[in-house]
């Protein structure tokens, strides 16, 4: 079975980025929990088998969704506690489909790679199983932690660990300066509940115009869906819209010009382009980015407008709220490109690959766009995070009109990229002080294990080359730390120069 703080580790860190701490630590506490047989002499038939844990599960996730609180952590310590059968899977017999199977089943899995003039890779997967013993064990031989698995374990916990208390000292020295509020942190706030979604306008406030927005679509052979696109935002009231065309060969150009749209073609190629082209050329103070496929609703628009200018942010994202009409492999790979960019950024955003946002004019001409495809959203979504502030809000989401241009796998990869890329531009913190951990952690931890055998078992024991190396890790590690420390001061200093810019 693996150890027990392994057990523990994998949860906490999965968990931690996208609750916090104290909730990853709840799940991981959770988690262990079936290994309690040891103490209480309970065959593993009861606390190891999916169909078991799942009753209480079942239960408790009901119970609490009907009380409508913590929905999100009982999901997340759910899935920690059913985690461990399947963890202990890949170690031991595990009778983890019992009572539906009276036999205890264990997952092998090996890759090995045989080098000779070539590199032949060798993977071995192996399914046994054995009738299981319902006989009481007497003891159980049951790890706290092994060497290996300890260091996993500790890398596990320090990242989440280190990215959040890095995110509490860069904010608490912001909330100490006078000229600044807790709003222009850069937050991400997700104001989904500022009201549902209605079929009437939000009138923006007296003092703002429709005018004052230009509507930017880029398109590439949308013959099909333009002309509803257009149709649908003339009918909410804004006449100022800019179709950004990437050489499309079908008739898209013709229909949006014949529907009076304004219509030039991108610089360059893709869509990250044709969002720059778009930007260069509005004059209005705000604008906003739609796809021309005919997924978004325009009625959203105007509640858009309002959370932006009532509330000061420089980006509302459009976060889609029919999830069904998102292709499956597409829903997955949001989550994990919203997953890393949060963490890497150090704050939630729930659909970062949206195709509808509002941006600050003025604002957007400071972001540099160096993405070419449709990571563009990733990239603009990271700069504001790192120099303004976004909101994100509920919007319709429609199956789209037309093929799809999107290649899920290659815009995936370069989208991850581009998330690491902006991370080590402006949020540098992060990056340096997991890298620095990566080295200092298992440096720290070697060098106290080779004094323990220097003092405790004499000079025979320990190992001087291990030493060396240990001394080498733990000195570059806090090198590491180092860096990060000097760039979270020099983005602080960038911060109140910013800002005092703004003010003058």
């Amino acid at each position: 079975m693996p150890e027990l703080l392994l057990h523990f580790a994998i949860p906490f860190a999965l968990v931690a980025p996208v609750l916090g701490i104290r909730r990853a630590l709840l799940a991981g506490f959770i988690a262990i929990l079936p290994d309690i047989d040891a103490l209480m002499y309970i065959h593993r038939s009861v606390t190891h088998s999916i169909p078991l844990l799942m009753i209480p599960a079942t239960l408790f996730v009901v119970v609490f969704w009907k009380a409508g609180k913590g929905s999100r952590t009982v999901a997340a310590c759910t899935l920690s506690l059913l985690s461990h059968p399947i963890l202990d899977l890949f170690q031991s017999p595990t009778p983890i489909l019992y009572p539906l199977s009276q036999y205890s089943y264990h997952l092998s899995v090996k890759m090995n790679a045989l080098i000779s003039e070539k590199i032949v890779p060798e993977v071995a997967v192996r399914v046994s199983f054995e009738t299981t013993n319902f006989s009481r064990f007497q003891t159980l031989d049951a790890p706290i932690f092994t060497d290996v698995g300890f260091v996993i374990s500790l890398l596990l916990m320090i990242f989440p660990t280190i990215n959040r208390i890095a995110n509490i000292l860069h904010h608490t020295s912001l909330y100490k300066q006078p000229d600044l509020c807790k709003e222009q942190l850069g937050k991400t706030i997700d104001v989904s509940g500022a009201g549902k979604l209605q079929n009437d306008h939000l009138d923006p406030g007296p003092s703002f115009s429709k005018d004052d927005v230009t509507i930017i679509i880029p398109t590439l052979n949308e013959e099909k869906a333009i002309g509803r696109v257009i149709h649908e935002v003339r009918e909410q009231g804004f006449k100022n819209i800019l179709v950004v065309d990437g050489y499309s060969s079908d008739r898209t150009v013709e229909i949006a010009k014949e529907l009076g749209a304004k219509v030039v073609h991108q610089l360059g190629h893709g869509k990250a382009m044709a969002v720059k082209t778009g930007l260069e050329l509005a004059k209005t103070p705000w604008v906003l980015v739609m796809d021309g496929d005919g997924t978004y609703d325009p009625r959203s628009i105007d509640k858009m407008l309002e959370v932006a200018v009532e509330r000061g942010y420089d980006e509302v994202i459009g976060y889609r709220m029919d999830r069904e009409n998102i292709p499956l492999l597409h829903r997955f790979g949001n989550s994990v490109i919203s997953y890393l960019i949060s963490l890497l950024m150090g704050h939630r955003i729930k659909d970062p690959c949206s195709g509808i946002y509002l941006l600050r004019r003025d604002f957007a001409k400071q972001c540099e766009i160096t993405s070419t495809g449709f990571d563009v959203e990733a990239e603009i979504v990271c700069q504001v995070i790192a120099h303004g502030k976004v909101a994100e809000v509920p919007v319709r989401y429609r199956r789209r009109i037309g093929e799809s241009k999107l290649r899920t796998w290659s815009e995936g990869l370069r989208i991850l990229l581009t998330a690491i890329k902006i991370s080590w531009l402006y949020n540098p913190v992060f990056l340096l002080g997991s890298l620095a951990s990566i080295l200092a952690v298992p440096g720290a931890a070697l060098t106290l294990w080779q004094l323990y055998l220097r003092f405790v078992y004499g000079a025979g024991a320990w190992s001087l080359e291990v030493s060396w190396l240990a001394l080498f890790l733990l000195v570059v590690g806090l090198q590491g730390f180092t860096m990060a420390t000097l760039a979270l001061m020099l983005k602080r200093m960038e911060r109140r120069i910013v800002q005092s810019l703004k003010n003058s």
